[in-house]
């Protein structure tokens, strides 16, 4: 396959995965083969003032597999004690970095995780990539060694620094819909979402359905507004940078699609918008996409739920446990990122949530969602003082007492 082939199948199974998991291994496959390495993790997280950082998706590929058992492994027992971890915070976005130059001589003859996952893993000699994302939090891109036998070679360098800007604009769709538990809605099922704003387009760009908080910040025209069906931004600057990320998502015939963001100011507003914008690729499962070509995503940072985990346990009459894992599910969490972000097994999540369902007498994950939802708005309850867990957020909690992490791939 021709290198630019190549390219645009990764970018078209990337677009795909940001909305659902279906097409997320093969990109993986795609783009192992296209960098020629042996493997490459993703994980995105923010760090916290005290505490385990929040840990939004991990996802370790070694060729076509996905590698939980590699996931589970390190943040269990490597990540808390991995050296490299808090020099990974220095770098600035786009920063590439030998794995190898983020370790002291020293250290490269003790260090655990670099004598023993990366060596087993062979990523001593890998690269590390760091990547901010728009709404908060960071992304470390991380490489295992070069199947090169000359190691990393400028092409392969070229192609990751190619790639960078549409992995840094995957995890950021992901997270906004994992957040408006929205991953693997139809399109008809995301406007019914009360989440998030959405806003489907047609390959013109006109606006063809919004979900009600769109429309709702449509009417109040405070940043974006409905021009004569086709959307637009209130300030000058800020229309011209949105209607660029639309021309790219809805290029002419034969010219790369690609997606995009940015953050749209209200007059009277605290905060500002976050906006998404992403090409929408025929999915056979809804066969109105053939009509949708263009995504647009909205979060208003004002309108999103606080939920505590404490009262959530409370008033469904939950363990500890169980409502934290009850509320990192209406996080948008799925078993397999509870498991990853608490060192726990996938069993161990799936025992909590059977538990969790026998108490509330629902069988589905989308009955406990709305329950735990339904909680937003209510006081949150104050921690006993005597608690002997360590501080930090859900993740932490659920994990009792493992050091603190900082979130990276391999």
């Amino acid at each position: 396959m021709a290198t630019e082939d190549r390219f645009e199948r990764v970018l078209a199974d990337l677009y795909k995965a940001a909305l659902a998991d279906v097409k997320w291994a093969s990109a993986a496959a795609l783009i192992n083969d296209m960098i020629r390495t042996n493997g490459h993790s993703l994980v995105h997280g923010e760090a916290c003032p005290v505490g385990e950082p929040e840990i939004y998706m991990a996802r370790f590929f070694q060729g076509a597999e996905r590698r939980e058992d590699l996931e589970h492994l390190y943040f269990r027992d490597y990540c808390w004690r991995d050296e490299a971890i808090p020099r990974l915070q220095g770098l600035r976005d786009g920063d590439l970095v030998q794995k190898s130059d983020l370790y002291t001589d020293q250290e490269k003859k003790t260090s655990a995780a670099y004598n023993e996952f990366r060596r087993v893993n062979k990523s001593q000699n890998g690269l590390f990539m760091a990547l901010d994302v728009l709404d908060g939090g960071g992304m470390v891109w991380s490489f295992c060694n070069s199947a090169e036998r000359g190691g990393w070679g400028h092409d392969q360098i070229q192609a990751i620094t190619r790639l960078a800007p549409h992995i840094r604009q995957f995890a950021r769709i992901r997270r906004t819909m994992a957040e408006a538990e929205a991953l693997g809605a139809s399109l008809a099922e995301l406007l019914e979402n009360r989440r998030s704003g959405f806003i489907q387009l047609d390959p013109r760009g006109r606006i063809l359905e919004a979900n009600d908080q769109a429309r709702g910040l449509l009417r109040q025209g405070g940043g974006l507004s409905d021009q004569g069906g086709f959307l637009n931004a209130s300030m000058p600057g800020e229309n011209d940078t949105l209607q660029r990320l639309l021309a790219r998502a809805l290029p002419p015939h034969g010219v790369q699609v690609s997606a995009g963001s940015m953050t749209i100011g209200r007059p009277n507003a605290r905060t500002r918008l976050v906006v998404h914008v992403t090409p929408v690729a025929e999915r056979e499962w809804d066969p109105r996409a053939q009509r949708v070509a263009a995504l647009v995503l909205i979060v208003d940072p004002e309108s999103r739920p606080r939920i505590d985990a404490v009262l959530v346990a409370k008033s469904l009459n939950l363990t500890p446990a169980q409502g934290r894992v009850a509320t990192m599910v209406a996080a948008g969490r799925t078993v397999r990122d509870i498991a990853a972000m608490t060192g726990r097994t996938e069993d161990t999540v799936r025992w909590h949530l059977k538990k969790i369902f026998r108490k509330q007498g629902i069988s589905r994950q989308a009955d406990l969602v709305r329950r735990v939802l339904s909680l937003d708005g209510l006081p949150a309850l104050r921690r006993p003082q005597s608690s002997s867990r360590p501080p930090g957020g859900v993740a932490g909690d659920i994990r009792g007492s493992v050091p603190e992490s900082r979130g990276e791939g391999r």
